[in-house]
């Protein structure tokens, strides 16, 4: 290979093709399913990055029967952690997983190399995959988008999986402008955070290939008739089991009690609506000797108010 500067620009569109069919040739296969935690990340009394309780997170959600693990996603706080701490809390979950569930990293940027960088990263700390939001906030075209994407899944050889949360980017990911994504670029999975499951039925029937996530707690038993492959969740943090039995019930054809399981689910997202999600979920976690601090600044800290609230709810599994 020719050192960087030295080969003749007029080659470069060819050599970037060369590269993205490389990777294609390369790839690792999608493999996700089942009930998928997206991490909290866990900080100590000084804001820190607690990795020891991370562990212990992570190791009880194994024995609870975790499906795999999301890392550095909207509940891990990933805007408010540096890169280093990124790729950290990916190689940390890695260790402690050693291979027994698949491992998503979200990569997300607003920066298309910046997001690519991390996601070569990823690949390296030991992430199954990588997954991203658009890029946001400069309302950026359809072509933009798939420069964003294509640039994260030419540094990697790990599956690639869209992360459509409207709520939160102000794009919206539907079955249209993700077929021109994958056109493009090699995506395999959508993790699909939002209420319209009109649109959800669309990229499913659509992409028969693709791993789809639900990511709404509060609905996931109605995505379930859509055939998704499965949820990825930040109540799942600890109330993992709950979700585990609604996922077994639907299957089992005991739909009765799966409608019954998703209300008590939906009455404790209710309470944690009132405080504000990630705050509660951490706070809970608490309740099974998993401390994770309250979420950085500029989230406010949780109140006595808020605690007592959450205090007065119930049986948790």
């Amino acid at each position: 290979m020719d050192h960087p500067g030295t080969e003749d620009k007029r080659e470069q569109p060819y050599r970037k093709n060369l590269i993205s069919r490389k990777r294609l040739e390369r790839k690792k296969e999608m493999k996700l399913g089942g009930i998928v935690p997206a991490l909290v990340t866990p900080y100590d009394g000084e804001g820190k990055v607690n990795y020891e309780m991370l562990k212990k997170l992570v190791e009880v959600l194994l024995e609870d029967g975790a499906d795999g693990f999301y890392v550095t996603g909207s509940t891990g706080e990933c805007f408010l952690l540096s890169e280093e701490e990124r790729i950290k809390i990916t190689a940390t979950v890695a260790e402690t997983v050693n291979g027994r569930v698949p491992i998503v990293t979200h990569v997300g940027m607003i920066g298309a190399a910046q997001a690519a960088k991390l996601a070569k990263e990823a690949e390296r700390a030991g992430a199954t995959a990588v997954s991203s939001v658009p890029p946001f906030y400069y309302n950026f075209k359809l072509e933009e988008l798939v420069r964003y994407y294509t640039a994260i899944s030419d540094a990697t050889t790990l599956p690639v999986m869209v992360y459509n949360i409207p709520r939160y980017s102000g794009v919206i990911i539907n079955a249209d402008n993700l077929g021109e994504i994958k056109k493009s670029c090699r995506v395999e999975g959508i993790k699909y955070t939002d209420s319209n499951l009109y649109e959800l039925e669309r990229i499913r029937t659509r992409y028969p290939e693709m791993t789809v996530m639900f990511g709404q707690d509060e609905s996931f038993l109605y995505s379930l008739p859509v055939g998704v492959n499965g949820a990825i969740g930040s109540t799942y943090n600890f109330m993992l089991k709950k979700f585990k039995r609604i996922w077994n019930a639907y299957h089992e054809g005991r739909q009765e009690e799966a409608e019954k399981i998703q209300h008590e689910a939906c009455r404790i997202i209710d309470a944690l609506l009132q405080v504000r999600d990630i705050t509660a979920v951490k706070y809970l976690l608490g309740r099974k000797g998993i401390v994770c601090g309250d979420c950085r600044s500029p989230f406010s800290p949780i109140t006595e108010a808020q605690k007592q609230l959450l205090d007065g709810i119930g049986d948790l599994d």
